[in-house]
């Protein structure tokens, strides 16, 4: 069976999320150490670019996961795991702006780019179409086997 346009949209919209994110703290390297270095716990423990990029590679390796189990398996339970999760990361954005070391030019612009399509990419799993996706209901494609 064709996937259904709203998981070719989340599949889309997650990808273009995570890469916004990326570019924008590719772009902002030295504002988000920075960041870092000015809040006494995270300089206390001497985290720099190594740790940088380490989350980076967990954030990533997630996103493979949340990809596949929803976008290629169907996982219900994937599917609120991601939805839960991405919420709560889209309010700690939105509750940050207004902090002392809220993200400012380059960094907030990809924060908010990054949050909005990761709203879309959780509306996108809720659409009808959809449901059958998530349901293990949607039928076998008999072209899919010639």
């Amino acid at each position: 069976m064709e996937r259904p346009k709203s998981i070719i949209a989340f599949e889309w919209s997650l990808w273009a999320s995570f890469s916004v994110g990326l570019v924008g703290g590719i772009l902002a390297w030295n504002d988000i150490l920075e960041i870092y270095q000015s809040e006494p716990s995270m300089a206390a423990l001497g985290l720099g670019s190594g740790f940088m990029i380490a989350m980076w590679l967990i954030s990533f390796a997630f996103m493979l996961l949340f990809w596949f189990m929803i976008a290629r398996r169907g996982s219900n339970i994937t599917k609120w795991i991601y939805a839960v999760l991405m919420s709560v990361g889209i309010l700690m954005t939105l509750l940050s702006l207004n902090g002392p070391t809220a993200p400012k030019g380059v960094l907030l612009i990809a924060n908010l780019g990054s949050s909005a399509l990761t709203a879309f990419s959780i509306f996108c799993l809720f659409r009808a179409d959809a449901a059958n996706w998530f349901k293990g209901t949607h039928k076998v494609d008999p072209t899919t086997f010639r």
